[in-house]
């Protein structure tokens, strides 16, 4: 049977996400665990560290940018010296009506860990860009990610043309039952090759939820299920086998 992983889920936000974790390792998925604030990232990976089909990332996420940037600037040059993290996420670009007053603060956080990561290369980046992807796509252009670093589009829902030359970048797309229910996600997934295809729940929305494995299971297969409606049951190892090989490196 095929591994279905989970390439972008938030399992400090749930409740149990000791038992999520050790589900998932009984059953063979792998899951990239996404954090929201630098400080957060520590004790999330010592947390999961037992479980060696975790991989937790370094997250800087836009909503989560505030006010004190000078301070959070100086947080986040320190942490990524102190932890040298292979995995990050998640980051990115939020500029929606909701968040987009704090646009110049979110592009400078994005833009100083992309440097970082490009600078030492080889690290898995999971990046939200809403509203935001043709200038997203152009940081990591700048910054040098897209040559040296593996990046990751979660829930792209930028325009087509940037669809593409994020495709030709060669960077990556994890889709998850959201995307792959509007006909836009459908589309972006039938354009993407398989090779560049992932898995992702996003899971849970809100902290403190209790959830399950089969819940995120559930989610997986319903998002494998609508991608080989799309590519073809084909596409499900090579989803399965790009995912395996980002996440150990």
């Amino acid at each position: 049977m095929t591994l279905l992983h989970d390439m972008h889920c938030h399992l400090d936000f749930m409740a149990n996400g000791d038992e999520i974790a050790r589900d998932a390792l009984a059953h063979g998925t792998l899951l990239f665990g996404n954090t929201v604030e630098p400080q957060a990232y520590e004790q999330v990976r010592t947390q999961f560290a037992p479980y060696e089909n975790v991989f937790i990332g370094f997250g800087m996420h836009p909503w989560w940018v505030g006010e004190n940037h000078v301070s959070l600037m100086v947080a986040i040059e320190t942490l990524l010296e102190e932890h040298n993290p292979r995995f990050i996420g998640e980051i990115g670009l939020d500029l929606g009506k909701r968040h987009a007053n704090r646009r110049d603060e979110q592009i400078e956080a994005f833009f100083r860990i992309a440097q970082w990561a490009a600078e030492r290369g080889d690290k898995l980046m999971s990046i939200h860009a809403v509203k935001s992807a043709p200038l997203a796509l152009g940081l990591l252009e700048e910054t040098g990610c897209l040559r040296s670093c593996h990046c990751i589009f979660h829930w792209f829902s930028g325009p087509s043309d940037t669809l593409k030359r994020a495709i030709d970048a060669g960077c990556y797309f994890s889709c998850g039952v959201r995307m792959l229910s509007t006909k836009k996600g459908r589309e972006y997934a039938k354009a993407i090759p398989a090779t560049q295809l992932l898995l992702e729940t996003d899971e849970p929305p809100a902290q403190g939820e209790l959830f399950s494995y089969a819940d995120l299971r559930s989610s997986l297969e319903s998002a494998a299920a609508s991608i080989a409606a799309i590519k073809g049951d084909e596409a499900f190892d090579i989803i399965s086998q790009t995912s395996a090989s980002l996440l150990n490196g």
